[in-house]
């Protein structure tokens, strides 16, 4: 009768034999007692199957047959640590780079929503300017833009309303009344860098005007705005609501695209990919349901 083949239980004993050097060292390590592990021994090496060698210290040492199950273990091992740290420990928060517009408008009421839902953590950092923030420092970049940059894969979330802004005291002091169709002779605050490039941005460039303030931050804009320096152009979500400003009857402005960009490296990635494809629908349904409400 062949003698029994050593099973998962037996490796891990040969494997703290292996590393203990020692009967005495791999029982202090397995917590029982020399005498059990000897016995464990013994019924693995029953048989005529010896795995150990041992010198004249009493050290042990892994012979021919032993080094292949000492491999054997270790490698199995290294495939349940794996397996065991994907299972159970938490996996590193999705790092989301957005704009304070978005922040306000989107995310900050939204994600908490997907994080319980992925169940998984996500670190949420607002930037000024988020178009010029290092691609390594983000998973996931969301922002109004004009297309997805080189190299970035990209799912375009959807489109917010914009429309014409000035303070009261700016509309008093140009005596604006009835319809713009031109901004010539006014005061304008302009897109600058990626945000320059979006259609709705470009349309306002057209209309002319002196510019008054350039920046790639909608919420400066609208401060700026407010603040009597000249005529914006804002999301109506964010706009439309503020005491400190007029809408002004002109042209109608087209939407502004809202992007979500990720590396095109790290984009397949289960975490990346479900929050592009939640964020999408949920973009949709949440602006849908400002827009009738």
């Amino acid at each position: 009768m062949a003698a029994p083949f050593p099973d998962w239980n037996d490796l891990r004993d040969i494997l703290l034999i292996t590393d203990a050097g020692s009967l005495s060292g791999a029982a202090r390590l397995a917590g029982i007692s020399q005498s059990t592990m000897s016995r464990r021994l013994a019924a693995i090496e029953a048989h005529g199957q010896p795995i150990f060698l041992r010198d004249e210290m009493g050290r042990m040492s892994p012979n021919a047959r032993g080094v292949e199950l000492v491999t054997a273990a270790r490698e199995m091992a290294a495939i349940y640590d794996r397996v065991k740290a994907r299972l159970t420990d938490a996996p590193p928060p999705l790092r989301i780079a957005s704009c304070e517009m978005l922040s306000r408008l989107f995310l900050a009421p939204q994600v908490p929503a997907w994080a319980m839902r992925a169940d998984s953590s996500a670190d949420l950092s607002v930037h000024d300017d988020v178009y010029g923030l290092d691609p390594e420092s983000y998973d996931v970049m969301l922002a109004p833009m004009a297309t997805a940059p080189e190299r970035s894969t990209g799912q375009l979330l959807g489109r917010l309303a914009m429309a014409l802004y000035a303070a009261p005291s700016y509309v008093a002091a140009h005596r604006i009344r009835g319809r713009l169709d031109t901004l010539d002779g006014q005061g304008v605050i302009r897109a600058s860098r990626a945000l320059a490039d979006v259609e709705s941005y470009r349309w306002l460039a057209r209309l002319g005007g002196n510019v008054s303030l350039l920046s790639p931050n909608v919420p400066t804009m609208l401060e700026a705005c407010a603040a009597g320096l000249g005529i914006a152009l804002l999301p109506q979500e964010l706009a439309g609501n503020d005491a400190r400003l007029l809408p002004l009857d002109g042209p109608q402005a087209p939407a502004c695209d809202i992007w979500a960009v990720a590396d095109s490296k790290t984009a397949s990635d289960p975490r990346i990919a479900g929050f592009l494809k939640w964020a999408r629908g949920q973009f949709r349904a949440t602006h849908a349901e400002a827009r009738t409400a």
